[in-house]
């Protein structure tokens, strides 16, 4: 025994730890935990503090003062369609439930194509029209008459899908309606018309780096207080504005969050086979040529775009056809040629499609469930000879080749197995990647492929017109086309993106639609397009959307024109080149004839696209003061919105008295159906306090882990009398 205990007592023992030292051990787990949950606890606070309005919701602003709920009634929707045309009416009402005067603020989405042609408020029997003016000088008189105590609104545009409306002065208890009148072209592909209104927005990724502080602005109209709590970055200098997307809430048909009613007249012009709604259930009626369409539960959630589909009867499908419309004296018209289609693919040049496909946060849910099976669905219509990649982004980009690999057994099973392993998560860093496809060696080049570039996304993000930017400067000789998915992307970005990438934009919203649409993009892909198309007139025009695009398989040509005087009768041509062959077809208009029928909003279906046609020339380095100038021309006259114009409206008593200030609170908007909840749509930055004070703790505690337990274990026998 004493032997053993003298080995122990020979063995080398361990410097004795400082009691301070190791009181701060013991003690170190339990100060973890703490700062842990005070972390945790913080960014719960700051996540409701960022409770901002959505798409289609209120905001009640006032300095100073904290939020308070306000209700929306209801959003009401009436759609008047005749051919080609669609005449829109908004109404959305809100009640003030709050005690103290108000200010309110709100977001809703608009078709990007859309002309905004009228805004109008209601309280009580009270009716104000609002009138068209520069977007400074509007914003001054909102800004007067909101200060002097009078009722106003002042709607402006954002982006050309975004919009923006402020409401001053509303009493407590007080219940009002803001009224927009728009109008939107119908949509016709592959013999089927379809109209799509959004309901919703997508909370978009601000991408950049964070300015810390806010960029100098000469606007009359500051921004609401709450908007100050939002990052400024060098990429997305209006970040503040798009906040107001971020956070929605999930919401049902049984109990809507925002309810909905929407009613639809539809006067096709011709027999139909079907109409559809896809997105809703719909209770039709008939009425001889006119059907007549509401929601068959009265009223929905705005979580989701509503569309409405409508199929001609067999022999009735239009070849060519002239929309007309008088207006102020002045004579407009819309023009339909559809080219024939072909029962076969004519061209068999060798492809490269590159697949885009977007894996960051605002895809989790449904969005990814659609991009992997569309992915899977596209790599089965690949060609032999045809050669391929995928590219797949959050934050940051991986690809799946380093360089597109010809279609084979082998790479269509790698392919299969990085589509099943994309999952959503991060930020949405589209340019890299972007640029990334866009690049083609000298290589690609002289193989002759025709490259073919597959975007994916619901397109959540800010610096859109960067990405447009991008694209127009290093296309080269790609075609890009885009693919939204999920229940509300951003499609005037997707469809503008395909439009200057020479390609076509298709949309899933559901998974029933997964088969068809792809089938239609690959039909797209392979199938030759109509090339240098002429159209001409019996007499001069004013063409709204400059050089005629090319066209792909299924897709028709629509064109806006503005006569010099009264449609003449004579003979209207279009032709081009379809497969390298000459391609023409003629629309005969005689002396009263009636395929020359009358659709009214054409006159501002030509405006919008003219003022979209004069924007698109700050791509080839138009200088700003010069475009600004001509839209205006445009925009006024025709008393349209557009990103120098703004409607605002007055009411010319005084109804708030003088020293009484107002507030601000939110109504919360809708998720998007289907997709997941997000928490945050800014880039990491850099790290906070709280989280570099629990770094160094945690760090800390691993050093004393480490520092007792580096030497051999101390014996702690005590010692014994020898």
């Amino acid at each position: 025994m004493n032997t053993t205990r003298s080995r122990l007592n020979s063995l080398p023992r361990r410097r004795p730890v400082a009691p301070g030292l190791w009181f701060c051990f013991r003690l170190l787990p339990a100060l973890t935990v703490c700062l842990l949950s005070c972390i945790l606890l913080n960014a719960s606070v700051a996540r409701a503090a960022d409770d901002v309005p959505g798409a289609g919701e209120l905001m009640l602003h006032s300095p100073g003062l904290p939020p308070a709920p306000a209700l929306m009634q209801r959003s009401a929707v009436q759609v008047s369609i005749s051919g080609m045309v669609a005449v829109v009416t908004l109404e959305q009402s809100f009640r003030n439930t709050s005690e103290q005067w108000a200010e309110g603020v709100y977001t809703f989405p608009l078709p990007g194509e859309a002309a905004v042609r009228a805004l109008e408020i209601r309280v009580g029997e009270r009716r104000i029209v609002g009138e068209i003016r520069e977007r400074h000088e509007a914003e001054a008189v909102y800004t007067a008459a909101r200060d002097a105590g009078r009722k106003a609104s002042l709607v402006a545009q954002q982006r050309p899908n975004l919009f923006s409306n402020r409401i001053a002065n509303l009493a407590p208890g007080e219940t009002i309606a803001v009224k927009l009148e728009f109008v939107q072209p119908v949509n016709y592909t592959a013999g089927v018309f379809s109209l799509r209104l959004p309901m919703t927005l997508t909370a978009r990724y601000i991408p950049g780096r964070p300015l810390g502080d806010k960029p100098e602005s000469t606007d009359p109209l500051p921004l609401p207080d709450y908007l100050g709590r939002f990052l400024w970055t060098d990429e997305v200098p209006d970040a503040p504005l798009l906040a107001t997307l971020q956070h929605p809430r999930a919401g049902s048909d049984a109990a809507p969050l925002n309810p909905l009613t929407i009613a639809v007249e539809l006067d096709p012009g011709m027999p139909l086979a079907r109409v559809d709604s896809p997105y809703h259930e719909m209770r039709l009626r008939r009425d001889g040529s006119r059907y007549h369409l509401q929601l068959a539960r009265g009223s929905s959630e705005m979580d989701r775009d509503f569309v409405l589909s409508w199929e001609p009867a067999t022999g009735s499908r239009p070849q060519a056809a002239l929309f007309t419309e008088k207006v102020a004296g002045e004579h407009y018209g819309l023009l339909l040629v559809v080219p024939p289609a072909l029962a076969e693919n004519l061209e068999n040049r060798a492809r490269e499609l590159v697949f885009v496909v977007d894996t960051s946060g605002s895809m989790g849910g449904v969005p990814i469930q659609q991009l992997r099976e569309s992915l899977v669905a596209a790599l089965d219509g690949l060609r032999p000879g045809d050669s391929f990649n995928i590219i797949a982004f959050d934050h940051s980009y991986r690809t799946l080749f380093a360089d597109a690999m010809p279609v084979d057994r082998l790479a269509l099973k790698r392919a299969r197995i990085f589509i099943s392993e994309l999952r959503a998560a991060g930020g949405t860093e589209m340019l890299p990647p972007l640029r990334r496809a866009l690049a083609s060696s000298p290589a690609d080049d002289s193989r002759g492929r025709l490259r073919q570039v597959v975007f994916m996304t619901d397109g959540a993000v800010g610096n859109e017109q960067a990405i447009i930017d991008t694209i127009v400067a290093e296309l080269g000789d790609s075609r890009l086309f885009t693919l939204g998915l999920g229940s509300a992307p951003n499609s005037w970005f997707l469809r503008k993106a395909a439009q200057l990438g020479r390609g076509r934009h298709l949309r899933i919203g559901d998974h029933a639609e997964i088969s068809a649409r792809v089938g239609l993009l690959l039909e797209y892909l392979a199938a030759p397009m109509l090339t240098d198309i002429s159209v001409e007139w019996p007499q001069a025009v004013a063409d709204a959307g400059g050089p005629v695009p090319d066209l792909y398989a299924g897709a028709p040509l629509l064109r806006l024109v503005r006569f010099n005087m009264p449609p003449q009768p004579g003979v209207i041509r279009v032709s081009g080149e379809l497969a390298g062959l000459p391609w023409q077809q003629a629309l005969a208009l005689e002396a009263g004839d009636e395929v020359a029928a009358s659709a009214p909003g054409v006159a501002s279906l030509w405006a919008r696209e003219r003022i979209e046609q004069i924007l698109d020339q700050r791509y080839q380095g138009r200088h700003e003061d010069s475009v600004r100038a001509e839209v205006l021309a445009v925009a006024l006259p025709h008393r349209l919105l557009s990103p120098y114009t703004s409607f605002v409206a007055v009411e010319q008593q005084v109804s708030r008295p003088q020293g009484i200030p107002l507030r601000s609170v939110a109504v919360p908007g809708t998720r998007p159906r289907g997709q997941s909840p997000q928490a945050y749509a800014y880039p990491q930055t850099a790290t906070t306090a709280a989280a570099k004070l629990f770094l160094a703790c945690l760090l800390l505690f691993i050093a004393l882990l480490f520092w007792v337990m580096r030497g051999p274990e101390a014996d702690r026998v005590p010692d014994q009398p020898r």
